[in-house]
């Protein structure tokens, strides 16, 4: 818990209207890939890990997605946990679609999502 609350304060993440001091235009370019680093370097070493909650499951996607770790991301997200806690927040979800968009995996995504319309039926 220590190590992630760390993390929340180097990038200065307030999850109520979604600022990033690491993406606030104040903050040097230069600066901004390293705090990334330091935050996933943080979680990354905690001995908690990030899928404890969705919080800190957001939060490591974020960073992946930031850091373009489209790699491990996959790997979180196709683990049975990952997929647990994108199909129960949003917000993973959301980063989760964000990332696969990156990838240019739009046509996966659009199959998931047709798969999972049918299965709802």
């Amino acid at each position: 818990m220590l190590f992630f609350r760390f993390a929340l304060r180097i990038l200065n993440i307030q999850y109520s209207d979604g600022n990033v001091q690491a993406k606030d235009v104040t903050t040097p370019q230069t600066m901004r890939p390293i705090l990334f680093k330091l935050a996933h370097r943080l979680i990354t070493s905690s001995p908690t890990p990030s899928y404890v909650n969705a919080d800190r499951f957001h939060l490591h996607l974020f960073l992946l997605r930031e850091l373009e770790l489209y790699g491990e991301a996959e790997k979180l997200l196709e683990s049975d946990i990952g997929k647990s806690i994108c199909a129960t927040s949003l917000s993973c979800d959301e980063v989760r679609r964000d990332i696969w968009r990156r990838e240019g995996r739009i046509q996966q995504e659009g199959d998931r999502a047709e798969h999972l319309i049918v299965d709802k039926r």
